[in-house]
């Protein structure tokens, strides 16, 4: 079997590997991987893709520039990034007019946000279930952001034990509603509302269920926080 010791280049614009394998052709001086027949491309399969330039990754490269055949490049900032950062994508593709909020760590969650851009208000929903374990990431309350109430539905009251939540943040639990202003063994359909009063944070926060399960055996409630966005 012959091997290439030293290849300093080839008469023609490809390289095949192994008899009905893979093409690897220049072309332009670009990199392209293509079948056997030189007639279509074929996937790279790797453990990691990098790019050495601002300019990113680049979906459909090859766009003829009009309907749907434009790019789309994903690319990082040109400058003021200071530190490196991951972003992991939901498990699923959500539903319509949801929309991506992050947990302040990277991790990006569909969101579903009601009520109308004109006067800033909106409604964040979060799913509590009797076996869930605290703390239950909410989502992420705009800088200046003012909190007019808290509602915790029962759709399916508790069983058994002495479970308790709050809403709030990391550090100061209770915020938003407090755990005596919930009782989850009360009846399906039941409605906490709670009006925190609290004044706008400067800064945006992390909003958080702090749930404790103790010997909870059923359950289910959702968590309502309505809000207005100075923005």
């Amino acid at each position: 079997m012959a091997q290439i010791l030293d290849l300093k280049g080839t008469s023609i614009s490809s390289l095949q590997i192994e008899k009905g394998g893979v093409r690897l052709k220049n072309n332009s001086g670009d990199l392209q991987v293509k079948d056997s027949a030189d007639s279509s491309f074929k996937k790279v399969t790797a453990l990691s893709l990098e790019t050495t330039a601002d300019a990113g990754i680049v979906i459909n490269s090859d766009a003829a520039g009009s309907g749907s055949d434009y790019k789309i490049t994903i690319a990082r900032p040109s400058s003021g990034q200071t530190a490196d950062y991951t972003l992991t994508l939901p498990t699923s593709a959500g539903s319509p007019s949801q929309v991506l909020t992050t947990n302040g760590s990277g991790t990006l969650s569909w969101t579903t946000v009601s009520g109308g851009a004109s006067n800033g208000m909106y409604t964040d929903t979060t799913s509590l279930a009797f076996n869930s374990a605290s703390s239950v990431s909410m989502f992420t309350l705009p800088a200046n952001a003012v909190v007019h109430r808290v509602e915790v539905i029962l759709d399916t009251a508790w069983v058994t034990g002495t479970a308790t939540m709050t809403v709030g943040i990391s550090g100061t639990t209770s915020k938003y509603a407090g755990s005596n202003l919930i009782d989850l063994y009360g009846s399906a359909g039941d409605c906490y509302v709670i009006t925190p009063n609290q004044a706008a944070n400067g800064s945006s926060e992390s909003l958080i269920i702090t749930y404790a399960a103790s010997t909870a055996s059923a359950g289910a409630a959702r968590v309502l926080v309505s809000y207005s966005n100075p923005g």
